[in-house]
């Protein structure tokens, strides 16, 4: 089969048979029936002269061909709907659509408000769709899963979760790192060296592979901190601290979001831990849609803002 008399509606058919591995998903997938399905399979075999899909055991597994196929045809399919839904001018009042971030809780806290201001106001017909930042979420950049992803610069932290070369970054705010206590706590007035080495701490852990700032700067300077409670977001390390004892190491930015209303103290941190910069990363398909575009500009606005008074 040449590439002249190829159906390309059958990429379509392979990314969601290479992506679901089976048939009736990806039927269900594209909203087609299962016999379509099998029959666009059907097809893709004969035209690769490969199984794509093989069972072994009690599953569908791919052939290494398809393997191959998958990102390929991926990038294809998503270099297409781009350029398809490129429109000349960019008019943010009457657009819509979709916008789908990943970012950790400190940065919703922080950010996201200041950006949803701007939307609200300048492209009110736009849907924030949030999700959490985790170890898959550069892959999903890469996929077309995501159209940002707001996280650390710190490359040294994601370990076996690298960015692609094909995805962007863009700096967007700084902040540091304070101790957070609640009022009671014998340090409540200054947090010494001495104390702060002795006492109970809290951390954030995302999972395996995921290092956060202040755990990477405790390993550098070899302090061994008294570890009394482990949590997965930033807010609950802070939320956690009425009534102990605990020290939280954490953003000055959401210290201040949080810290008032739960009449907590903040404190300046005793060791020397690397500031923090949040970047704003997309994939480079993206770089000319002027859709994009505008939303770029509207979290560095977003950024621009974290300082003003609301």
């Amino acid at each position: 089969m040449q590439f002249s008399h190829f159906d390309l509606n059958l990429l379509r058919s392979l990314d969601a048979l290479l992506a679901e591995r089976n048939v009736t998903r990806a039927s269900e997938r594209l909203f087609v029936t299962q016999q379509a399905m099998s029959g666009a399979l059907r097809r893709l075999r004969e035209h690769f002269e490969n199984e794509l899909l093989v069972r072994v055991g009690r599953q569908m597994e791919l052939t290494p061909l398809a393997r191959s196929l998958a990102l390929p045809v991926r990038e294809a399919l998503l270099k297409a709907e781009t350029a398809l839904n490129t429109q000349p001018s960019f008019d943010a009042l009457t657009a819509k659509g979709t916008v789908r971030v990943a970012m950790s809780d400190y940065t919703s806290l922080v950010l996201l408000p200041r950006l949803m201001q701007i939307l609200a106001a300048e492209a009110p017909n736009f849907t924030v769709r949030i999700e959490a930042y985790s170890e898959i979420s550069f892959r999903r950049l890469d996929s077309g899963d995501l159209d940002f992803c707001v996280t650390v610069s710190d490359r040294n932290l994601y370990r076996d979760y690298f960015p692609s070369d094909e995805i962007r970054a863009e700096a967007l705010f700084h902040d540091d790192f304070v101790c957070v206590v609640d009022r009671p706590h014998p340090a409540a007035t200054k947090m010494s060296l001495k104390t702060y080495r002795s006492a109970q701490h809290n951390v954030v852990r995302f999972g395996p592979g995921i290092r956060t700032l202040v755990e990477r700067g405790w390993e550098q300077i070899g302090f061994d901190a008294h570890i009394a409670a482990t949590v997965p977001s930033f807010a609950t390390l802070i939320y956690m601290l009425p009534g102990t004892q605990l020290v939280a190491t954490a953003q000055r930015r959401l210290a201040k979001v949080l810290a008032a209303p739960l009449r907590l103290r903040v404190l300046e941190c005793p060791i020397a831990l690397k500031s923090l910069r949040e970047d704003l990363m997309w994939h480079a398909r993206h770089d000319a849609d002027p859709t994009h575009i505008y939303l770029r500009g509207a979290f560095r606005k977003a950024a621009e803002r974290l300082d003003a008074k609301r």
